[in-house]
């Protein structure tokens, strides 16, 4: 009986001493109510509301220059149509309820959001000071 508490207590020690880049898969509500989640929420609301500015304080300084390049390539009036997309898809609890699935790995996310049976948002996510935040595929 001691031998096996001592493998177990083994065992504890070595899962709780994994490093932060071990990977965590959030599914369903647990992905729905995660820090990465509010996150991608609170960008994807900015954004609609108020546009690369209402979005600039969920972002990364990557992410900022990666959203003003596609400006520059698609011109103000595609960015127009992108928002109006957005706005025309759900928001809120709706588009919370979209979303499937988070990959933590360490101070990186990578969140999945159905927008239809053939669609899917990948929005990749970094953990900064400040907290989660909308960044690039790193």
């Amino acid at each position: 009986m001691g031998r096996i508490i001592s493998i177990f207590g083994i065992v504890a020690a070595s899962v709780l001493a994994l490093p932060a880049s071990h990977a965590q898969t959030l599914t369903g509500a647990q992905a729905q109510k995660s820090p990465q989640a509010e996150a991608f929420l609170a960008y994807e609301k900015g954004l609609i509301a108020k546009g690369m500015e209402g979005a600039r304080p969920h972002m990364t300084a990557e992410k900022v220059e990666d959203l003003n390049s596609m400006v520059k390539n698609f011109g103000e009036d595609g960015f127009r149509q992108f928002l109006d997309k957005m706005r025309g898809g759900p928001q809120g609890d709706a588009r919370r309820k979209q979303i499937e699935k988070v990959e933590v790995k360490g101070d990186y996310a990578v969140l999945e959001a159905r927008d239809s049976p053939n669609a899917v948002t990948v929005q990749h996510l970094v953990k900064t000071k400040d907290g989660w935040k909308v960044g690039v595929r790193r």
